[in-house]
């Protein structure tokens, strides 16, 4: 694709000698090269899911117009329709694209999910421009409790071209007809004045949108009485008239954008120097001034044919550089196109019969696909879906739902392109906040991103000058393969030491000792964290459809009740076997006492508290921080939790902290990952309490592991500190039986309904070509393929396929 160089590749001036107002000029430039925006496609082995399923996907990250280099840790999460985060993972980005898997409960009681994917640069910006999907699960046994309840209902939007109605001016209004949940409706209606006199009558032309003309007068104002698809009538006022400004008209055409300026008669000071700048991915690609002294109407042109395609940001201001109509429009020169060729070698859709294809790219660039086969009666896909053609090209850019995204991609005719425009005409595009510009404000960068993971201590209970300026901790990294990679891990600042470029999944163990001091480990508390963002809890809750997928029913219900039962059958086919319980009776210890005499000590021993042994709770390792962890678990201590700390409240004051019975404050305490907690002492307010420090507030006290949980015996690492890293979340792999080597691989029935999974082809030019084999399973008839992927300079490849 093409690639936009410098914010002056496609510079092009309406009047020769034209000097833009430089500050929003540089800015712009500072904002391209300095805050790239990333965006995400996501694409899924199918729509549809069933109990007991797994959700696999693959993802690809771009800013702009090519894969991105910024970030190099993708997060993912799913959530329920309260908005509560079920689950969460992370995985490392591989040239710009990262993988991954969800296991759906068996015993689901929804009807629906929430998928949302993002990298942590995402979140110093527009968090709306993160990837969000809902997932549909055909579950026949959902908790009516569990299904979000909103009220069924419809909504039609007014957008004047530019942004305002302007009275004396020719004005283009288009608008926009949905249900509750975005989903478009059709309607008609009739445009009234505020004497209730019929100005014009209107009608949707595509998916709930259309437009209509009006020259209203100042002083006018505007209802518009309308039905909807059900029949009923609805009354929806449309904004205010201005009674004077400037009107913008943009028109896209065949390697150009028109664009028309209108103002009024008066204001002459205010409007008649404007200046127009058109953008893409932040980028200037045009800028012009426009001279309306003697003219109330000007125009001209955008060259695009030298654009890559994409979403152009035409942009209007006042003398006073302030900005006052805006419109976004779409330019497609059809550079984005990956065009893999798919042969399919072998073909049998009888019962677990074999098929084979081979993917070909047709030059030698390297090229990074997934490939998803499923039943295509129950996958729920759609051809005219948002894939990763439509969601980088268009929807990643702007705002609202898109419905049936690809559909304004499947030809190039003119009257899909107006379709495409009345899109543009009623959807928003806010990357830049003009004011900051003016004032050559830069964006706050709260979350940077790392280098993959990182290995990063925190030394607590000892004074930053009691460390040897020099000190440094020898580390050796075991990870689950029994792999080891050493390392010496510098100091960063005062009490923190770390690395950083490091790549494991699931856990590891971190052996290491401090080099100048070697009995630091046993003088202060030793916090390990990789460096990750811990994310939240809780999301807004969504508000999920119950229909909008144009699928046959009966044949979904029917699938689904034939995976069940396999799956039921499958079960009772396992031999489960357990030992008969064997009962000691003996005086022994509780499991609490032994817990508080092997990690406290002095006043902190005993005494009036909760005690949680989080070693046996193994739901505790879900929650991001103790904080969160706690919250409701004792009565009367309430707790906030938030990224920056947490606000904690007990009999009107506040609870001291311990780590390791030394006093740290929650921010600190905040860091401390689960898996190295492995108790917590919560002392009521007053009595020992006093003494602690607490007041009459209460202590809490965390405990990290230690002991023989803290040194290791091993040979190889013998007297070495310990500690448990957290790693990527771990990797799971697609299971597809090879029945040709062995008939007897499923000996139930056979209900996959994703048939073959490959999140990874990876082709260049000594290797052009890929075979891929599968077999199908016992009940499916008719098979889809879906190949996605892109090429190292940002082409885009979505080919669908069926086998029947």
């Amino acid at each position: 694709m093409k690639k936009i160089i410098s914010p002056v590749a496609a510079l092009f001036f309406f009047f020769p000698g034209f000097l833009y107002a430089q500050k929003i000029d540089s800015m712009m430039n500072v904002y391209a090269n300095d805050f790239p925006q990333e965006k995400v496609h996501v694409h899924f082995d199918k729509n549809l899911y069933n109990p007991g399923e797994t959700i696999w996907f693959k993802a690809y990250l771009f800013s702009g117009n090519l894969p991105s280099s910024l970030s190099k840790n993708f997060y993912t999460e799913l959530s329920d329709g309260n908005g509560n985060i079920i689950e969460k993972k992370v995985a490392p980005l591989y040239e710009a694209t990262a993988s991954g898997s969800y296991d759906i409960p068996k015993d689901i009681k929804s009807n629906h999910l929430h998928f949302r994917a993002y990298t942590v640069w995402m979140m110093n910006f527009d968090t709306s421009f993160m990837y969000e999907k809902d997932i549909r699960i055909i579950n026949k046994n959902a908790d009516s409790s569990q299904k979000t309840s909103v009220t069924e209902t419809r909504f039609l939007q007014f957008f004047p071209e530019g942004g305002d109605i302007i009275g004396g001016l020719e004005n283009n209004i288009a608008f926009k007809a949905t249900d509750q949940y975005g989903i478009p409706v059709s309607i008609k209606g009739i445009l009234r004045d505020a004497s209730g006199k019929s100005i014009a009558e209107f009608n949707s032309l595509h998916d709930g949108m259309g437009k209509f003309l009006i020259t209203p007068d100042k002083t006018d104002a505007f209802s518009a009485v309308w039905t909807d698809d059900k029949g009923i009538e609805h009354h929806t006022d449309l904004p205010a008239v201005k009674p004077s400004g400037v009107t913008l008209r943009v028109v896209p055409a065949n390697k150009k954008v028109f664009f028309a300026i209108a103002r009024t008669p008066d204001n002459i000071k205010e409007y008649s120097r404007l200046s127009i700048i058109a953008s893409m991915d932040q980028f200037v690609v045009y800028k012009a001034k426009i001279n309306l002294t003697e003219n109330f109407v000007s125009g001209g042109s955008i060259p695009t044919d030298q654009l890559p395609s994409g979403v152009l940001q035409v942009t209007l201001f006042n003398s006073n550089d302030l900005p006052i109509e805006e419109r976004v429009v779409f330019v497609n020169n059809h550079d984005y196109e990956l065009t893999p060729d798919i042969t399919i070698t072998a073909k049998s859709i009888v019962t677990r019969g074999r098929n084979e294809l081979q993917v070909i790219i047709p030059d030698t660039l390297r090229s990074n696909f997934s490939i998803a086969i499923t039943d295509a009666i129950a996958d729920g896909v759609k051809p005219s879906d948002d894939n990763i053609i439509s969601r980088l090209l268009l929807t990643g850019d702007i705002k609202g739902h898109v419905h049936n995204a690809y559909y304004y991609f499947s030809n190039t005719s003119d009257s899909l392109m107006q379709q495409l425009d009345l899109v543009m005409l009623t959807h928003g595009w806010r990357r830049f906040k003009w004011d900051d510009l003016a004032n050559g404000k830069l964006p706050v960068i709260k979350y940077k991103e790392q280098d993959y993971l990182s290995a990063k201590v925190e030394v607590f209970g000892v004074e930053a000058s009691k460390i040897a300026p020099n000190e440094a901790i020898n580390l050796i990294i075991k990870r689950k393969d029994s792999s080891t990679q050493m390392m010496q891990m510098p100091k960063l600042s005062g009490t923190k030491f770390g690395v950083t470029g490091l790549m494991f999944y699931d856990t590891a163990t971190a052996f290491y000792q401090f080099n100048v001091n070697h009995n630091l480990s046993d003088q202060a508390a030793i916090v390990f964290t990789n460096g990750l963002y811990n994310g939240v809890r809780k999301i807004k809750p969504m508000a999920f459809p119950n229909t909008v997928w144009s699928i046959d029913d009966s044949a979904l219900l029917k699938r689904n009740r034939l995976f069940v039962d396999g799956l039921t059958n499958n079960l009772q086919d396992q031999k489960i076997k357990t030992l008969a319980a064997v009962t000691i009776k003996a005086k022994t210890k509780s499991p609490s006492q032994i817990l508080d005499e092997k990690y406290t000590s002095g006043l902190f021993s005993g005494g009036d508290a909760y005690s949680f042994d989080l070693g046996q709770d193994q739901a505790s390792t879900a929650y991001p921080d103790i904080f969160t962890y706690l919250q409701g678990k004792v009565a009367g201590l309430t707790i906030t939790s938030n990224p920056n700390g947490a606000t904690l409240g007990w009999r009107g004051g506040k609870p001291t902290l311990f780590l390791n019975e030394m006093q740290i404050d929650a921010s600190q305490l905040q860091n401390v990952p689960m898996s190295d907690i492995a108790m917590v002492k919560v002392f009521r307010p007053g009595g020992s309490t006093n003494i602690l420090g607490g007041g009459g507030s209460g202590a809490i006290a965390v405990y990290t592991k230690k002991g023989s949980e803290g040194r290791s015996n091993n040979s190889d690492f013998k007297g070495l500190a310990r500690a448990r890293l957290i790693g990527y979340s771990a990797v799971k792999q697609f299971y597809s039986p090879d029945y040709a080597q062995n008939p007897d691989a499923n000996p139930g029935v056979d209900v996959r309904s994703t048939l073959y999974w490959s999140p990874y082809i990876l082709l260049d030019k000594t290797n052009k070509r890929a075979t891929i084999q599968f077999y199908n399973n016992d009940i499916s008839k008719r098979l889809r393929i879906v190949l996605e992927g892109i090429n190292e300079n940002g082409k885009l490849a979505h080919i669908e396929k069926i086998l029947e």
